[in-house]
């Protein structure tokens, strides 16, 4: 196909605008009584802008004719999913339902758009280039206006009480800090890749800039995703003075150590590190109560089992990591076992059982929210554009094992590996269309670009 370059710039450099998407989304939440805001509705049109482009390219690509078969099977069973929690549930909030699956089945559609796209115009473009390019144009908006509220006084608080910590004009703290950890290790690819001596260490501007954003968050995601990033660079880069490439890599293995030791000198006065506190506070606090509500217990007890007491149990090291989302999943893990076979294969639905007293509320673990919702069978739709993705990433790093010394391939392997982890523990990835973008983007690049074979 001719003169179709705007088609692929426009696709990618959706991109780039998705901070200012979600400043927009933030001043509308917060102003306008709306239930339907600006980013829902610009990111379901792009949405159906990848479908579409799917369509466009079926006669090009065999990806894109099997992402359509498999796209119409998925949306016939998302269509049976709701035509039969329909009859299931008391009350049915049919626009929440239909509204969840539309954020569920975003990563699919965009990360199989982006992989048509990236294999159509791998030949023609530098698509690696245009998506560095759009990769660092967010990341650098969103740490800007981070600093730059939080020095002006107007950046919005990540909690509502206790604990601190910042967000800037963004409007939901755990959506922001999923975004900071996948850009994280992309933005510091740009280091890697640009800084031969010291002279260039300006290009770990843009990193250091997004790391005190992530770190000011307040979250455990945002702090850990600054280490694990500097971390896979730093073994990377020691590695590689062992081969002939050690005289490239001298200056960035300095600043990443170097980097590590502010960070963890640091993090004792970091927001993560003191709410971290706070909630160790709450819990023990919590646990002293109990034991003020129990004083024939109290007064059993002998005076040396007082100090062990006082320190966290397995549960409660569970709720420090977990925030309470291990309470909702056992009250979701209930209502499934307890569900027909039918409602176990087809799904329960968003958030489950709900009443009009006990509204819908999500566990915030996107992989269990995800299985209970679409059951066995939904699940397994889901997850099979993944999967297809992974073993084919993995058989290939089996085939050229080098790949580990590569810092393109462990960067972005790295922000797929934050993506899960924060998916699996913390949620708002896989269910939410501002992050999910991101790592379509990564994963797709690792499956069409990297290797650079041909799958269409």
């Amino acid at each position: 196909m001719k003169n179709t370059y705007w088609l692929f710039f426009l696709f990618v450099g959706f991109i780039s605008i998705q901070p200012i998407i979600d400043m927009l989304t933030t001043y509308m939440v917060l102003n306008m009584d709306s239930g339907l805001s600006i980013g829902v509705v610009i990111r379901f049109l792009y949405m159906i802008f990848a479908g579409v482009l799917l369509l466009v390219f079926a006669k090009q690509s065999k990806w894109a004719r099997y992402s359509i078969i498999y796209l119409i099977v998925f949306a016939l069973f998302l269509g049976l999913n709701i035509y039969l929690n329909h009859q299931w549930k008391d009350p049915y909030y049919i626009g929440q339902e239909i509204k969840f699956f539309n954020k569920v089945v975003y990563m699919n559609v965009t990360l199989l758009g982006m992989i048509v796209m990236f294999s159509h115009y791998r030949s023609s473009l530098d698509v690696k280039r245009i998506l560095s390019k759009n990769l660092l144009t967010a990341s650098l908006i969103i740490s800007i206006v981070f600093i730059g509220t939080m020095l002006t006084g107007t950046a919005l608080e990540s909690y509502q009480y206790n604990k601190i910590g910042f967000k800037g004009w963004f409007y939901a703290a755990n959506e922001l800090g999923a975004t900071i950890a996948i850009l994280l290790p992309l933005t510091l690819l740009l280091a890697l890749d640009k800084v031969r001596s010291f002279s260039k260490a300006y290009y770990w501007i843009p990193f250091i800039l997004l790391a005190i954003s992530s770190i000011m968050l307040g979250t455990k995601v945002g702090l850990g995703a600054v280490i694990l990033s500097l971390v896979v660079a730093t073994v990377v880069l020691f590695a590689k003075l062992f081969t002939n490439k050690r005289s490239l890599i001298k200056a960035n293995l300095v600043i990443s150590i170097l980097l590590l030791i502010v960070t963890g000198a640091t993090t004792p006065i970091s927001p993560a590190y003191k709410n971290t506190y706070t909630h160790i506070d709450m819990l023990e606090a919590k646990k002293e109560k109990t034991k003020q509500e129990k004083p024939e217990k109290k007064e059993k007890e002998k005076p040396a089992k007082k100090k062990k007491e006082s320190n966290l149990d397995d549960k409660d090291i569970q709720n420090l990591i977990l925030s309470s989302r291990e309470q909702f999943l056992a009250h979701h893990k209930e209502e499934y076992a307890k569900a027909p076979i039918a409602r176990k294969m087809i799904g329960m639905g968003f958030s489950g059982d709900y009443t009009k007293q006990l509204p819908p509320k999500m566990i915030e673990m996107d992989f269990y929210d995800l299985f209970f919702s679409l059951g066995i069978i939904g699940f397994l739709l889901w997850v099979l554009p993944l999967l297809v993705v992974g073993l084919t990433v993995l058989v290939r790093l089996f085939k050229e094992p080098s790949q580990l010394l590569d810092e393109s391939f462990m960067m972005y392997s790295t922000a797929i590996v934050l993506a899960l982890g924060i998916a699996f523990v913390a949620g708002h990835v896989f269910t939410a269309p501002a992050v999910t973008i991101y790592f379509a983007a990564a994963a797709a690049y690792l499956f069409v670009i990297h290797f650079k074979q041909r799958q269409a």
